[in-house]
């Protein structure tokens, strides 16, 4: 199946030009085969998302940036939700209801305006397939979770411009990134290199809906078709003076964040990163370049969190090197990080030791930009590497914070990049981390990263253990510098300390996908040797009876 091909070789992707999939989309949909998940109407699926729609005379522009009316939703346990609602053009209002529970739903409204007050209902969320929201796992706070119970395996990529209107080619990008075993995108709101101009009018007085109907158009799109799919919305980008205008309580800059979140929070694929690669500084510091004061990303953090009405997790991402900010903040759900280099999962470690979150190192390397040697091997490193760290990782291929030129800038599908030769197939062993997890059976909530059962080396070899069973990445590097760091093309061997016993060791290949040797290993000091070159990944499970006990 696709989940355990063998890696292609470029030849074969320039011939046949075929993506392996890392599994339909239908695999995740509600009982309507995945039409339904944004619904209007008498009903719609647990998971997805309800939608009022209201006609009434427009607000005068006066008035445009304001919340037009507010909508309380009554779950059929009694329990309410309230939320701001949105124009959507013309005589067009709307607000959404993220459907979490199954059963009758009912609804009022409530504005200054007389057209937009008053109005109630009712709509029934019956049973569904679908995933839903992202959570913190009950069981591991350094873990996530969809609604439905599901573990999330965190695989991120950086496609930041998917959402732009003038991405030509988002469609193929996102579908694509599914196929290549993504799971997350980081996206953010800029048409420009950096800037959010294009959210406003050129008077800053009302919004420029049609840019905003253009991003609800797309991640509608991928909710359709890709329900597992997790969207990371960064609202102000690099836009370093719309942040600054929050702080001096800007009307229009405030109104991204709130109509943003009208929008959106309802969205099960949907989470929230304030802004990207700032440096943030402590108050009074000089604000030059990409500076901002922590004060006004904890006053936006703070804003966004008390209007969150469906629980969406909140973070923010800072400049590379300055770690994050925001670990003690009650609005930060999840630690996000910009670093280099980091295949020995030492930056997640520390900050797991902070912090009771979800670690993600959401930027490193790209493969155009600080460019790895080995693309391939870093990348899957990378990736498996922060996994057994008790984290998770993010990729970078193209240069996406970029407007599309049909070259190196703007997204573009993974899979069509790599077979014209503008990607160097740096991400095509991530649809393997699938396979062996789904072979498994296993999840990561719970495993707990100890390093010291395999020498004290994670750039080498990193472990995780929960119970009796004992994960293990063996990184065979050829050199000690991971930016020129290839597979060694020779058998890694390692001393693990296990238990009293016999362990079964299940020998994982992380380049093509399949479990290639089953072997007893004798504890307490098991010596392991790969059944071939470069890099492994080992299950051990045991201890099993002894033959006669």
């Amino acid at each position: 199946g696709a989940l355990t091909m063998a890696a292609d070789t470029v030849a074969e992707q320039r011939t046949r030009r075929t993506y392996p999939k890392v599994g339909e989309a239908s695999a995740h949909r509600g009982s309507d085969g995945g039409t339904n998940t944004l619904a209007r109407g008498a009903s719609a699926p647990h998971h997805g998302v309800w939608e009022l729609v209201v006609d009434a005379d427009p607000v005068p522009e006066a008035r445009a940036l304001e919340s037009p009316m507010r909508v309380t939703f009554t779950r059929p346990d009694g329990t309410e939700v309230t939320v701001d609602g949105f124009h959507e053009g013309g005589r067009q209002f709307r607000a959404r209801a993220y459907c979490d529970a199954v059963g009758t739903w009912r609804w009022h409204s409530e504005s200054l305006f007389s057209q937009l007050t008053g109005k109630s209902g009712q709509f029934d969320v019956g049973p569904s397939e679908l995933p839903g929201k992202l959570r913190i796992h009950p069981d591991d706070p350094y873990q996530f979770v969809y609604d439905s119970g599901e573990w999330f395996l965190h695989i991120g990529d950086t496609g930041y411009r998917c959402l732009t209107d003038t991405e030509p080619e988002w469609q193929a990008y996102i579908d694509q990134a599914v196929r290549m075993g993504t799971t997350k995108i980081r996206a953010w709101f800029c048409r420009s290199r950096d800037t959010v101009e294009a959210l406003l009018a050129t008077d800053r007085a009302t919004l420029n809906l049609a840019y905003w109907q253009e991003i609800d158009r797309r991640l509608t799109y991928a909710l359709h078709q890709h329900p597992q799919l997790q969207f990371q919305l960064i609202p102000y980008g690099e836009d370093t003076n719309e942040l600054r205008r929050y702080a001096e309580d800007d009307a229009a800059s405030q109104a991204i964040a709130r109509v943003a979140q009208a929008r959106w929070s309802a969205f099960p694929n949907v989470s929230w990163c304030i802004s990207n690669d700032r440096e943030i500084v402590p108050p009074g510091s000089d604000l030059k370049d990409r500076c901002v004061p922590t004060t006004t990303i904890d006053h936006i953090g703070q804003d966004m969190a008390a209007r969150e009405p469906w629980g969406t997790l909140l973070t923010n991402h800072q400049s590379r090197w300055k770690g994050y900010s925001f670990c003690k903040a009650p609005w930060s759900d999840i630690v996000t990080l910009e670093d280099m280099d980091q295949v020995d999962g030492t930056l997640i470690a520390t900050y797991r030791q902070r912090c009771s979150a979800p670690v993600v190192n959401d930027e490193d390397r790209y493969e155009h930009h600080r460019r790895p040697q080995h693309p391939r091997y870093f990348f899957r490193r990378l990736m498996w590497a922060s996994l057994l760290s008790g984290g998770h990782a993010t990729y970078g291929g193209l240069r996406t914070y970029e407007p599309y030129d049909g070259e190196l800038r703007g997204v573009q599908g993974y899979f069509d990049a790599c077979v014209s030769g503008k990607l160097y197939f740096g991400a095509h062993d991530f649809r393997h981390i699938h396979a062996f997890f789904k072979e498994t059976g296993l999840t990561l909530a719970g495993w707990i990263p100890d390093d010291s059962r395999v020498g004290e080396n994670p750039a080498k070899a990193m472990c995780c253990a929960k119970d009796e069973s004992v994960l293990l990445y063996l990184a065979n590097p050829t050199g000690a510098k991971p930016e020129t760091d290839g597979a060694s093309e020779h058998p890694v061997a390692c001393k693990l300390r296990l238990g009293n016993g016999q362990y079964t060791a299940r020998w994982f290949d992380p380049r093509t996908g399949l479990f290639v040797q089953d072997k007893i290993v004798e504890g307490p000091d098991a010596m392991l040797t790969s059944p071939g070159p470069a890099d492994w990944v080992v299950l051990i499970t045991g201890p099993h009876s002894q033959e006669g006990e």
